[in-house]
């Protein structure tokens, strides 16, 4: 088993996640639309430290893209999510790949930035010995569980893609490192997070997202394939980061 340094781990998502509340909505987003089989892309670099807090700054990689149609929301939403990572990137005994993932809220009537809505869990996939496993990690409980149905990965080609099936979140919003409850009457913009973290082998390679799905008031999704998303766009080290919606290769 892979021993979990849990100080380091619970202090660097922490900060990680803190420094990421709140800055979506000034993002500027991508406004082309996405043709056949193809996914959401991002160039990764994963610079090899596993240990320190830096590691989690430095190869963090954070991918959204925006929902055409504003809705309501509800206590006790879910969501979903492929992520595909590369290979290379889990040679080594440790060798760890973190998915977190979060919805993005905005007034529809005035463009307000409202917060965020953040999942229970981590997914992480891990490198132990000589076998794969995928974990979750319980933010509240800051302990590892088992995934159950709600993670899963399988090996693809080059990449090892995770799928979350209809995770919970949380029931309160985030903003400003504070917390409020959920507006139930109020029309939002939705936008869907998904953060991937290595701490893991030294790799540069693709990380993409696909197969986005919101589970609340009304269920939408978002396939890349398909004219059915707003916008896109990306996040690495307080910067705007380029994306594309290309073909998996």
């Amino acid at each position: 088993m892979v021993k979990q340094k849990k100080s380091i781990v619970l202090m660097a998502r922490v900060l990680v996640l803190a420094l990421l509340i709140g800055v979506f909505a000034s993002v500027p987003s991508e406004q082309t639309f996405a043709a056949a089989n193809k996914a959401l892309r991002s160039k990764v670099v994963f610079n090899g430290d596993k240990e320190s807090d830096e590691a989690w700054m430095n190869n963090n990689y954070v991918m959204q893209a925006g929902y055409k149609k504003a809705s309501k929301i509800k206590k006790n939403m879910k969501m979903s999510a492929k992520v595909y990572v590369p290979a290379a990137a889990l040679k080594k005994n440790g060798d760890t790949v973190h998915v977190d993932a979060w919805i993005g809220l905005e007034n529809s009537k005035n463009g307000n930035y409202v917060g965020d809505i953040r999942t229970k869990y981590t997914v992480m996939l891990i490198k132990d010995g000589k076998k794969m496993r995928v974990a979750l990690w319980d933010l509240a409980k800051e302990k590892e569980c088992k995934p159950g149905k709600t993670a899963s990965y399988k090996k693809s080609g080059k990449y090892y893609v995770i799928t979350i099936n209809d995770m919970p979140l949380e029931n309160v919003v985030y903003k400003d490192e504070q917390t409020s409850k959920i507006n139930t009457k109020t029309k939002y913009n939705l936008g869907q997070r998904i953060g991937v973290t290595g701490t893991c082998s030294k790799t540069s390679g693709y990380v993409y997202v696909d197969d986005l799905k919101i589970s609340g008031v009304t269920t939408q999704k978002i396939t890349f394939n398909k004219k059915d998303y707003k916008w896109y766009s990306g996040w690495h080290l307080d910067k705007n980061y380029s994306l594309k919606v290309i073909t998996i290769k």
